[in-house]
């Protein structure tokens, strides 16, 4: 109503609209100068056009208040809500200008240019990393090929070595052998200094040991034997050499050695008709009485009948003295030989207490190097945790560690190989003859795919029958990572959170209640003794209750339970169909346990098929 009496105003209504327009568009200029000046950030704009749009309340009392007389003296008019909107967005949202579009070009240009930079580097990077790591396979596989070589050359060397000893020794006895037929005392002699010369070169002494050897290697040559079984004296008598049989029987010849055809020295002497060495054989102990392989004496074979008198005359009681006086000799020649034995032993364990020492320092500096390196790995991890922005410097210390722990093992596995052979010269200087046969390691042989029916269904019950719980020994490591990923409660003797007191008990606990098997890994090192002291911390004379199976029993295994353990360890939950089920197994890297554990546990060995 009021627009249409303004519009009809004949006087006044023309001036009116053109000034109240004039009036619209300078407040409209001014209020977007305005804007313009005092826009907020683009965060603000909701903020910005709240306070700056009026309410309906007010709109509606600004119309009420413009009155037709006021219209053209009042410069406040009210601006629609919905334009002022769009107004705002549109001035807010400014076109970029060429600058900001030529920085944007630069920007995506050097972005671009960047990222396929470090796309090459990274490309580059990997390319060289593959490069190097099959450079590396290649020397790894040239460093084994090589010490196989090496290995193979060694014992190759070895093997020709003592092939060409066994026929030097064979050409020597062959010599003396035909010396002795011909009489030829020199050459004996030259032979006989000869194998003295060899001991003193491989350094033999004058000790108890030195001794005894010289005199096996010299009573070697003095008694050697041909194809026929006939000795040096045997050849010599059948030569009828009298300084050839003199020197052989000083020597420590024996006179009544049994050869081809069951003949004696002096059998042969006498079929041949040679007096001089008849009548010398029967001086130095050749028994008159021995028959040969046609039960015929000699004094029956003579050729001569010199020498047939002379054995027939001979007088039997002093080839009896004789007789004790040879058997008086071998006496002192087997005692020599037992001591030499008893003092090779002796130096022998002696040798070997030395090797046990070095190898417990050298186990104890394994221990200490992994401890320190699963330290430092947990250390690592509390860190990156914790949001350290260095991690190289724990990893650089991880790996620090972990070729420390490799240098352990080299220096571990050189004792223990050390060790080994020092035990198995032991073994064989404490054998007889007799004794000498090819020794295997003890445990039962099976691979890592028999494992499960042997160490878990127990086919056969051979590990029920012996009593006893088993004992792995796998120093490639198959089956530690087969029992880790079996349901067992599996704990490290080289990690000290695995041996921590609470865990242990929790562990053999759990497997208790559960019927699960708990695994100790001992890996490379011999932490039996040092188990025990953790494992009496738990409880007095725990592993002596594990090792007797007494641990089941409920008057045994209620002394572990705790009251914060939970519910699932109460009393009442423990039953003998699960714990029946519960084993202990022991796993180690090292292919020789001591005795103790030998004794205790049912040793079987993982090999890998061939």
């Amino acid at each position: 109503m009021q627009s249409k009496r303004t519009s009809t105003n004949p006087s006044g209504s023309s001036r009116s609209n053109s000034t109240t327009n004039k009036s619209v568009k300078t407040i409209q200029s001014n209020h977007s100068t305005n804007l313009s000046k005092n826009a907020p950030p683009a965060s603000k704009n909701a903020a910005a056009a709240k306070v700056c749009s009026p309410t309906k309340q007010q709109q509606a009392k600004n119309t009420k208040d413009i009155s037709p007389s006021k219209a053209s003296s009042k410069t406040e008019i009210v601006v629609p809500k919905n334009s002022s909107q769009k107004q705002k967005k549109k001035e807010t949202v400014a076109k970029p200008t060429e600058k900001d579009l030529a920085a944007i070009k630069i920007q995506t240009t050097v972005r671009r240019f960047l990222g396929k930079k470090t796309l090459e580097k990274r490309r580059k990077e990997k390319q060289e990393y593959e490069q190097k790591m099959e450079e590396l396979d290649k020397q790894a596989f040239l460093y084994l090929c090589r010490l196989e070589q090496e290995k193979a050359e060694k014992q190759q060397a070895k093997e020709q070595e003592e092939k060409r000893r066994k026929q030097e020794e064979t050409k020597r006895k062959k010599r003396f052998l035909e010396a002795a037929f011909d009489g030829n005392v020199v050459s004996m002699k030259q032979i006989l200094k000869e194998v003295s010369d060899i001991d003193d070169k491989n350094g033999l002494g004058n000790d108890v040991i030195g001794r005894s050897l010289r005199t096996k290697h010299l009573m070697a040559i003095i008694e050697c034997t041909d194809a026929n079984e006939n000795t040096a004296l045997s050849e010599a008598a059948n030569g009828g050499h009298a300084e050839a049989i003199k020197l052989l029987l000083e020597n420590g010849a024996d006179p009544n050695t049994i050869g081809q055809f069951r003949r004696t020295p002096l059998y042969r002497a006498a079929f041949a008709g040679h007096l001089e060495a008849t009548y010398m054989l029967l001086e130095n102990g050749a028994d008159p009485r021995i028959l040969g392989g046609d039960s015929q004496c000699p004094a029956e074979v003579a050729s001569v009948q010199a020498v047939k008198e002379v054995l027939e005359n001979w007088k039997i009681e002093t080839t009896e003295t004789l007789l004790k006086q040879i058997e008086t000799v071998k006496e002192k020649r087997l005692k020599e030989d037992k001591q030499r034995r008893e003092a090779e032993t002796m130096k022998l364990e002696e040798f070997v207490n030395e090797l046990e020492t070095e190898y417990k320092v050298k186990q104890k500096k394994l221990e200490f190097a992994y401890c320190e390196l699963n330290k430092r790995i947990h250390e690592h991890d509390v860190c990156m945790s914790e949001g350290f922005d260095k991690p190289e410097l724990t990893e650089s210390a991880i790996h620090d560690q972990e070729f420390e722990v490799e240098n352990a093992k080299l220096e571990l596995e050189s004792a223990r190989e050390q060790l080994a052979k020092a035990r198995l010269a032991l073994r064989e200087s404490s054998k007889t003859v007799d004794e000498e046969t090819e020794e295997e390691l003890p445990g039962l042989k099976v691979v890592i795919k028999e494992l499960d029916d042997v160490l878990f269904r127990d086919v056969g019950n051979r590990i029920k029958d012996s009593g006893k719980w088993p004992c792995v020994i796998d120093i490639n490591g198959q089956a530690g990572t087969f029992l880790r990923y079996r349901d067992t409660n599996y704990v490290c003797s080289l990690r000290p959170a695995d041996m921590e007191v609470n865990n242990i008990r929790l562990s053999l606990l759990g497997a208790i209640r559960f019927g699960k098997p708990f695994v100790l890994d001992m890996m490379e090192v011999d932490m039996f003794e040092t188990c025990v002291d953790i494992f009496d911390k738990v409880m007095k004379g725990l592993m002596n209750s594990i090792m007797d199976k007494t641990i089941v029993n409920e008057d045994k295994y209620k002394t572990l339970i705790k009251s914060t353990d939970g519910p699932e360890y109460e009393l009442t939950k423990f039953n003998e169909i699960r714990t029946s089920k519960y084993m202990f197994i022991l796993l180690t890297k090292n292919p020789t346990p001591s005795e103790k554990l030998m004794q205790l546990m049912y040793l079987i060995r993982v090999v890998v098929p061939i």
